[in-house]
Parts: C-alpha cells; structure tokens; sequence
C-alpha cells in the first residue's frame, strides 16, 4: 500500500511540474499564421478552428494571423523563428511547403524540425477528363501520343501531384505539355472543362462539385479506399506508388517547444477535432477533415519527404 501510495504521489508530483511547465494559460494570446491572405481556404479553416481551440486551452486568447509573401514562405518562416513558446503556430500545407526544399531552393523553415501539434485535413488527388471524353480509362490515357495537362503553376501541389502521376503512369516519357496558365485549381478545372487539354487532377474537395455537375469524370483516384462509384483507386488500378498522394493541412509551431507545452497544445487541438460541433462546423465550410495527433503528424510529414524526394527529377519546371 506505502509502495502505490508513493507511486501514486510521484506521478502526481510529475503531472503538477509539467503544468507548471506549460507556458500557455488563460491569460495569453496565442497566434495562428496564415501564410496567406484573408478569404482564401487556409483563412478559413483557421477562423473556424481558433475560437475552438481557445476555449480547450482554457480560454486564451486565440487570433488568426494572415502573413502572406513569397508563396507562403514569408508566414511560414515567421513561424519557424518565433520563440518556442507556444504562443506563435502556423497552418502548413503539404506538399506545398514541402517541395521549395525538395527542389533545391532556400527556404527559412525546415517542416521536418517543427512542432507539429497536428493535421486537421487530408484530401485525396483525383485524375479527371471531361465528361465528353474519349478517355475512359487510365489505359486509354497512357495511349495517347500528344496529351496536354491543364494545370496550375509551377511550385504548386496541383502540379507536383500530376507530374508525379505522369511519371507513375510511364506518361513522362511522351513529353506532354502542361498547359499552366491558370489561376487556381478551379480554373484549371473549366479549362479542361472547356477543352483546353485532355486530363487533369484536383483535390477531392475540389473536384466533387464537378464530377456531380457531370462535368468532369474521375479515372481514379490517390488514397486507400476510393470515395466515388465505379472509380478505382490508382492501387486497385495497378499503381500501388501513387496511394500516399494527398494534400494535407496540419498545424505547427517553431523547433524546440518544451514537451509539456507540447502536449498541452497537443491536447487542446484533439479536444477540438473531437468536438462535434467544430465538425459540423468544419463540414460545413467544405473542410475534408481527417485529424491526426501530433507526434503521428510529425511521422507522417518524414514519411512524406521520403515519398516526394522519390520524385525530385519529375517535379522540374515542365516549360
């Protein structure tokens, strides 16, 4: 009984000195950077998420913090020089801020070195055509001789997901033309649409609109088990390397965040993803949600430089 009473008191006694570690009370402002400006669906999922994650952290004060520049890297690398205090976090994107580095250039942030206090979306690539389409399968798109990609920009995820897919899909070798105009991903979309070129990709919460409109059909789909009816997923269609693809939305502070400010962080934003009111809420402004915890968020992004580093040759500028 002396023996279960002592232990019982040393974890306590634990307990108690990891609070007062913490440097996150009711009292503080903690602020979320955008790396981006207000509107867009960064902006948004941080607003929804912020008066939440207020209130688990027990009332602190919660702001989001739009720092645009450089393609995100200017809100990103404010977030990496910050103190480690616990009180300045970012939203990141991946693969998007991954691929600066992966692609040789300098950036002021390393994602593998953050805090990551965890991912609140992951949205699986879906490869399309238009619905008029002669391209019915993926075989039928690797037969054809001169294919051109409507896409967006070079450094975006949209484009580093189909030039990876063309590499998978023994489509590189044929030299297409990324046609990479456009100003965003939906843009991109109409183009196809419009019959700009033959085949594109898009997140799933981008292309859903479409491919209900009957706009668009979806040849497959990255990720485990596929979301729409009679698509197959690119493993089910022979393609096993092309499953990890996604586009993911994890939240992260500065390098060196103590571990009981960590795991306070930690479980202030599981507390948020488990709340059913964030998620109705989330749902309802189009977010796909697929929290995971932080350290998991941590493994995942390692795992995920490994996969696109696999690529780096592919992922050169195309024009």
């Amino acid at each position: 009984m002396k023996i279960k009473t002592a232990l019982l008191s040393a974890v306590a006694g634990i307990a108690l000195m990891s609070g007062a570690q913490a440097d996150v009370d009711p009292s503080d402002t903690v602020s979320i950077v955008v790396p981006y400006g207000p509107g867009g669906g960064f902006d948004r999922a941080v607003r929804g998420f912020a008066p939440y994650f207020s209130e688990a952290l027990g009332g602190a004060n919660v702001i989001t913090e739009n720092i645009p520049g450089a393609g995100g890297q200017r809100g990103s690398t404010e977030v990496s020089r910050s103190e480690p205090d616990g009180l300045t976090l970012g939203i990141f994107n991946l693969p998007g801020f991954a691929l600066p580095a992966i692609l040789g250039e300098e950036v002021g942030y390393d994602l593998r070195e953050l805090s990551w206090i965890g991912r609140l979306e992951s949205d699986d690539y879906v490869l399309i055509v238009a619905a008029d389409s002669d391209i019915q399968t993926l075989d039928d798109l690797i037969a054809v001789d001169d294919l051109i990609i409507t896409s967006t920009g070079y450094g975006s995820t949209v484009l580093a997901a189909l030039q990876i897919t063309a590499s998978e899909l023994g489509l590189a070798e044929k030299d297409p033309i990324y046609l990479s105009g456009y100003g965003g991903t939906t843009d991109a979309i109409v183009g196809l649409i419009r019959g700009d070129g033959q085949v594109s990709m898009a997140p799933v919460s981008s292309v859903t609109p479409y491919l209900e409109s009957g706009d668009v059909r979806a040849l497959a789909m990255s990720g485990n088990q596929s979301l729409f009816e009679g698509v197959p997923t690119f493993a089910e269609a022979g393609y096993p390397g092309l499953t990890p693809l996604n586009l993911q939305r994890s939240i992260a502070g500065p390098p060196g965040i103590d571990d009981a400010t960590l795991a306070q962080l930690r479980s202030a934003f599981m507390d948020v993803v488990q709340n059913e009111e964030y998620l109705e809420y989330a749902r309802s402004i189009g977010m796909n949600m697929s929290p995971m915890n932080g350290a998991d968020t941590a493994a995942d992004i390692s795992s995920s430089f490994e996969f696109y580093e696999r690529f780096t040759t592919s992922l050169q500028n195309p024009n």
